[in-house]
């Protein structure tokens, strides 16, 4: 199924889940088998197990957690899996080394080193591991894989062995995808593998919209296979008129897919369309953003005689939506922490800080971060809940021959710590939270950090950059350690705020963030000057900016573009709107900008101002 913004996909594909419990479901309980509904994020599975109502039928999880539990029970190839992925990443850094010259520095060359013989014992350990488990980070010498390891071990197997394709599809002979556009295409292709094997014994099904792909790992769209049905659904129920023109005038170039209906109200006994406002407004990047987007603010509420739209101190009415930029980092108090992650960062950590999925950030966020706060707030069935989920101290084999009551004791003892450590008062750093973490044995750090918390010291400090911000090339070793070591001096109280607006808690919102959500009143604000993601640029999507070299070879060879990227970007922030819409666009010349605008047939002529 294809089909764009509010046009009810996972409504669709509810129905679809009921329809098979109707038709299916004795069948399947008494063969014992699930329907897998496989989603993008741990919030979208938890509102689609809401839906279907708790149904023990449907196993409705992240693409990581779907796979795990099928493959978990393949130790052994497992383990041949991690000896082969150990010896490629020696393979890797010794060449690396071979190839260091005269400019790389003596740091790099050392962590280079320090990885090797890391590597290299987790590569004599292997052999004495008994069993894996799925964690937070990888530390394979004590049987922990990660989250890249799961979809490349799993997908691995789903490919190359029938054995394992039948095991799939014996436990779920119905498995659909949502927003199938952002899953990885290795996943796809194993999917598809298990398809044509088991034919009518196995449902396969996707629920998407290309138009819809802002993370650059998905596949966008799925390649329709010749057996295969596809729904179209072309309706819209969410944007009101103006803004149903203005995403049909978006994927005008970039698909020929247009939506028709809009939304709808009842007004006494007929439901009519809902108009709405879509408006585009032209600002200076001048030293008073703030100051502008609080004037349009203004205006929109003497306009549409709305008072909403006003400048709220709290529960703000009006959704505001950013590329992670320093507007909402600076507000909402982690600006260190942005600095760290996005500035002169690998690219990796650019767009793993969209949504928290960095790995420096992943056990902060998800482990250490969240147990704090149920420690501060004295809500322990949840503290012991983290603990049983993400430390290894509480898993069953590790449980034998120990005090459990004095472990006990020792973990609120740390739980307490660590909720000092990342109080709002706090002076502590993210360094300081790790060490604590590590000393106490909370859980096993993925071995990229681990080797941080070792070989960066507490006061260490990034050496001097060149004009032109590069060195050893932008991916090169020592990006990463420098944005490190100003990750582990960031103060550990500007997580919880950054944590909020990843998590949509506050009136900012990442522009990746709100994929399938909607707002009464969104505000979008676009502004290159403050964005540190050059795969993202509105100026060249407008046409305001011409495009790099990099862009124009993409061109030529075929290749997506930013320009492809920022569209469906736009597209999924437009898109949200379900009353009234407002573009702020700062640029260095407004005036020309907006004249150009005009001629491009996105907005009315009319609803494009200027200052």
């Amino acid at each position: 199924m294809i089909a764009g913004a509010g046009s009810g996909k996972t409504t669709s594909l509810i129905k679809g889940l009921a329809s098979i419990l109707a038709i299916h479901g004795e069948r399947l309980r008494l063969r014992r088998q699930r329907v897998a509904c496989i989603t993008y994020t741990d919030t979208a599975a938890r509102e689609i197990w809401t839906d279907v109502g708790h149904n023990p039928l449907i196993h409705v999880s992240t693409i990581h957690s779907f796979l795990w539990s099928i493959a978990r029970g393949f130790k052994k190839d497992i383990a041949n899996w991690v000896a082969v992925r150990i010896q490629e990443r020696i393979d890797e850094l010794q060449q690396a080394a071979a190839g260091f010259g005269p400019r790389v520095q003596q740091r790099t060359r050392d962590k280079n080193a320090r990885d090797i013989v890391r590597y290299q014992k987790q590569n004599a350990a292997i052999a004495t591991v008994r069993s894996f488990t799925y964690g937070t980070g990888s530390d394979y010498a004590k049987g922990i894989l990660g989250h890249d390891d799961i979809i490349k071990v799993s997908s691995r197997l789903m490919i190359h062995s029938p054995l394992f394709r039948t095991l799939v599809a014996q436990q779920f002979p119905f498995v659909f995808v949502d927003e199938s556009q952002d899953t990885f295409p290795i996943i796809v292709e194993a999917l598809i593998a298990v398809q044509r094997q088991e034919q009518a014994r196995f449902c396969l099904g996707f629920f998407g919209d290309p138009m819809q792909r802002i993370f650059t790992t998905g596949i966008g769209t799925i390649p329709q296979q010749d057996d295969w049905k596809a729904i179209p659904k072309p309706e819209n129920f969410r944007s009101p008129a103006a803004v149903l023109n203005l995403a049909n005038a978006i994927r005008r170039d970039g698909d020929e897919l247009v939506q028709v209906g809009g939304r709808k109200q009842k007004n006494g006994e007929q439901e009519v369309s809902v108009v709405g406002t879509a408006r585009l407004f032209v600002l200076p990047t001048d030293d008073h953003r703030d100051e502008r987007v609080a004037q349009v603010r203004a205006w929109i509420a003497r306009a549409n005689g709305d008072e909403l739209w006003l400048p709220a101190a709290n529960g703000d009415p009006v959704k505001m939506l950013v590329i992670a930029h320093r507007m909402a980092a600076k507000r909402l108090g982690f600006g260190d922490l942005y600095a760290a992650l996005n500035d002169k960062a690998p690219e990796a950590f650019k767009s793993g800080f969209l949504d928290a999925t960095a790995w420096p950030l992943r056990p902060l966020v998800s482990f250490l971060l969240p147990i704090a706060e149920a420690t501060r707030d004295n809500r322990d069935f949840d503290a012991i809940q983290l603990l049983r989920t993400h430390s290894q101290l509480l898993a069953k084999d590790n449980l034998k021959g120990v005090d459990v009551a004095k472990l006990l004791n020792q973990l609120r003892e740390a739980s307490n710590q660590l909720a000092e450590l990342m109080g709002p008062q706090s002076q502590a750093t993210i360094r300081d939270v790790l060490v604590l973490a590590t000393q106490y044995k909370l859980l096993a750090f993925d071995p990229r950090l681990a080797a941080y918390l070792e070989d960066i010291g507490a006061d260490a400090v990034a050496e001097d950059w060149p004009t032109d911000g590069k060195q050893e090339g932008e991916e090169g070793p020592s990006i990463e350690i420098n944005a490190m070591a100003a990750f582990l001096a960031c103060p550990a109280n500007q997580l919880r705020p950054y944590q909020a607006y990843v998590n949509e808690e506050s009136p900012f919102s990442t522009q990746h963030g709100v994929k399938g959500a909607e707002f009464d009143r969104v505000l979008v604000v676009l502004d290159d000057d403050e964005g540190t993601h050059p795969q993202f640029s509105y100026e060249k999507y407008l046409g305001l900016k011409e495009l790099s070299n990099r862009d124009k070879k993409n061109l030529e060879e075929g290749s997506e573009t930013s320009v492809e990227r920022t569209r469906r970007l736009f597209y999924v922030c437009c898109t949200r709107a379900r009353q009234d819409l407002a573009v702020a666009l700062f640029v260095s010349d407004p005036t020309s900008a907006a004249a150009h605008i005009r001629g491009l047939g996105l907005f009315p002529e009319a609803d494009i101002l200027v200052l």
